[in-house]
C-alpha cells in the first residue's frame, strides 16, 4: 500500500512520516513539494497523499493545489497545517491570519456539527499548534467543518463529496502535548487500507 508524502521542508515532517509509516505494510512515496516531475507522475496515478505543514501559505504553492486538485476525490488526502490550509484553500475558503499565532503551544479543540468524523473523538481535546494562519470559518459550508478552537477558528474539515474523502486538521497530531491522536491515525490507515483493498469508510 503506497502512500505519497507531500513535503514542503518541514521540521516536523519526519516526525509524521514515522507516525504515519510505522505499519509495515504502508511504503512511503516521498515527494518534495518543488519536484515538479513527481508531482505530475502523482497526478496521472492518484494514491492516498498526506500534505504536510510549511512555513509558506497556500497562495504561493500553485504545484501543491494543482495536485490537490487533481486528487480530490480520486484518493484519500490528508492535510495537516499547511496541508490543511491548502485543502481549505482548494475547497473555495479564504486564508486568512489567526487571531493569535501559535508555536509550540496549545489549545483546545472542539468538535461541532453532525459529520461522522467526529464520533471518533472526545468533544473536547487538546492540540498542539505551530500556525499563525488559518481557514476562515465563514468561507467554508458547515458542513465541511468539524473541529473548532475556543475562538471559533477552524480546526477540521472532513470533505466527502467524492469517491474519496479529504480530510484536515490545523493543529499537529504528532505532537506529545497533542491529545486523541490514535482516532486521526486510526481513520487514516483505514482509508488507505480500504483505498487498496476495499469500499470507502468514512
Amino acid at each position: 500500500m503506497r502512500v505519497a508524502f507531500l513535503d514542503h521542508y518541514d521540521s516536523f515532517s519526519f516526525n509524521l512520516i514515522d507516525r504515519l509509516f510505522s505499519d509495515a505494510e504502508i511504503e512511503l512515496f516521498y515527494i518534495p513539494y518543488d519536484d515538479r516531475d513527481a508531482v505530475q507522475k502523482l497526478m496521472r496515478a492518484p494514491i492516498p497523499l498526506i500534505v504536510s505543514p510549511g512555513p509558506k501559505r497556500p497562495e504561493v504553492l500553485p504545484d501543491t493545489l494543482s495536485l490537490m486538485r487533481v486528487l480530490l476525490g480520486k484518493a484519500p488526502i490528508l492535510g495537516i497545517c499547511l496541508g490543511h490550509q491548502c485543502l481549505g484553500h482548494i475547497l473555495g475558503g479564504k486564508i486568512g491570519k489567526a487571531l493569535n499565532p501559535f508555536h509550540g503551544a496549545t489549545q483546545l479543540v472542539h468538535t461541532v456539527g453532525k459529520n461522522e468524523l467526529i464520533n471518533r473523538f472526545s468533544t473536547t481535546f487538546l492540540a498542539t499548534h505551530y500556525n499563525s494562519l488559518i481557514v476562515e470559518r465563514a468561507t467554508l459550508p458547515p458542513e465541511w467543518v468539524w473541529a473548532v478552537s475556543e475562538a471559533g477558528e477552524v480546526e477540521g474539515i472532513a470533505w466527502h463529496e467524492g469517491r474519496w474523502p479529504a480530510i484536515g486538521v490545523q493543529y499537529h497530531p504528532e505532537s506529545f502535548l497533542s491529545e486523541q491522536q490514535q482516532p486521526l491515525f486510526d481513520l487514516w490507515f483505514e482509508l488507505v487500507n480500504s483505498y487498496y483493498h476495499g469500499p470507502a469508510e468514512t
